[in-house]
């Protein structure tokens, strides 16, 4: 392996996001201060893990030290961060206690299709639908690769990516610093749909190149 600056970033970052899970799993709504704190350091690991995503990717064009390790692991460490940090917020630590306990008195006034008496605002379903199209898009990329079709990356993807990032993020700094805040209620519930949707666009959209690419190819 090319042992150069670039993937160490990448290496360093699969170490920053099981530290990230840890802290994320660690968190109690039951123990308020002992949280905020976890949460809040969850938060920044997530920012420095993004950092070193776009700081390897950009070292590595720049000095021109891309390698097979680097092409194949960036966006495996990039779907194991975002898929694992929607699957710990929508795990049971972030589930609403009964009568809505850990809900603000703005949230316990929504309709439950909004949040689904999450705290987290991320329901299980949400996870299962943005598993299912790293899956999907994977085995198309495959695919088309196989039949000697190069399947790059596209601006969807960059796209969904930065929204689910925004959104994690989001989620993360409003239950730990303004629970009750119903603006931030608001923007958390915004950037959670807004995650979903852009997920199932641009995998629509990878579909749609996949098969141009694909017919192409044949003719």
């Amino acid at each position: 392996m090319n042992w150069k600056l670039p993937n160490q970033l990448t290496v360093g970052r699969i170490g920053l996001a099981a530290a990230f899970f840890v802290l994320l799993g660690l968190y109690d709504r039951n123990a308020p201060v002992a949280s905020r704190w976890l949460l809040n350091s969850a938060f920044v690991l997530y920012i420095v893990a993004g950092i070193t995503d776009v700081l390897d990717g950009y070292l590595a064009r720049k000095w021109n030290v891309t390698s097979a390790f680097g092409r194949i692991s960036d966006p495996v460490v990039d779907k194991v961060l975002v898929v694992g940090a929607f699957a710990m917020l929508a795990g049971r630590n972030f589930a609403a206690g009964p009568g809505g306990a850990g809900l603000c008195p703005f949230e316990r006034q929504l309709p439950y299709w909004l949040a689904g008496e999450m705290v987290s605002a991320v329901r299980p379903w949400m996870v299962v639908v943005i598993l299912s199209r790293e899956f999907l898009i994977s085995a198309v990329r495959g695919y088309s690769e196989s039949r000697g079709v190069v399947f790059p990356a596209t601006s969807a993807g960059k796209i969904k990516m930065f929204v689910q990032s925004v959104a994690i993020c989001t989620v993360i700094f409003q239950i730990a610093n303004v629970p009750t805040a119903p603006w931030a209620v608001c923007t958390k519930l915004v950037m959670v749909w807004a995650s979903v949707v852009v997920t199932v666009v641009s995998g629509l959209a990878y579909i749609g190149k996949a098969r141009a690419l694909l017919v192409s190819s044949d003719e």
